[in-house]
């Protein structure tokens, strides 16, 4: 009869790391979906905003900060961010002469520092490898945002892109915004712990069935 119990015990703990599994695993797909609507909802329509001319007229060195044009864009970036408070970080990016790397045009921190300091603020002209990010460089086509939680030297993130156009509708940079992911990193953590777990009450539960199976015996019951 102990044994019975001990599978009847091991069958309740898989059903229930089971069903924590699934429960985890609902409420990352849709926290995920929702935050990518958000971000991409929250960028094509300040995309809308920034203008084109004004971005152009910003020169791609790290003084380029101190022009009028930067000033301006930025200024515009920044209010994107007291919009949206869930927004970390708000920039422009435009293409360079190498496919798939991309160089800052503007950013909404206002930190003094430069980036090469691992500051907060990247500067007209530094080079950002997206090669590791399709979505950011699918943006030139429409808004985009990662399938995937990503990370570089500034943390771990989601990001939405959008196309910044010029008055002939040709695209001329990207609005990037990235959204702090450590919620959603850590519901991942926590699918990845029901997994273990459900694993492991699986296991419980057949190896105390084989052993009834085996080891059973009439007068032992």
């Amino acid at each position: 009869m102990k044994r019975f119990l001990w599978v009847f015990l091991a069958m309740l703990l898989f059903w229930a790391a089971l069903g924590n599994f699934i429960f985890n695993q609902y409420r990352l797909h849709d926290s995920f979906k929702e935050t990518r609507q958000q971000l991409m909802l929250i960028v094509a329509n300040a995309a809308l905003g920034i203008d084109a001319r004004e971005l152009m007229e910003i020169p791609l060195q790290e003084s380029g900060d101190n022009s009028l044009a930067y000033q301006a864009v930025s200024d515009k970036l920044d209010i994107i961010k007291q919009t949206n408070p869930s927004l970390k970080y708000v920039y422009v990016m435009t293409t360079t002469d190498q496919l798939g790397i991309l160089q800052y045009m503007a950013d909404a921190d206002p930190a003094p520092q430069i980036i090469t300091a691992k500051c907060r603020r990247a500067l007209p002209g530094v080079q950002y490898d997206g090669r590791a990010f399709p979505e950011m460089l699918k943006a030139y086509n429409g808004p985009a945002a990662d399938q995937s939680i990503t990370s570089d030297e500034w943390g771990i993130f989601i990001s939405g892109y959008a196309p910044i156009r010029d008055a002939n509708g040709k695209s001329i940079a990207i609005l990037g915004a990235d959204i702090d992911a450590a919620g959603i990193s850590l519901l991942q953590k926590n699918v990845r712990v029901s997994i273990l777990l459900a694993i492991a009450a699986s296991f419980m539960f057949l190896i105390s069935l084989f052993g009834i199976l085996i080891f059973r015996s009439p007068d032992r019951i």
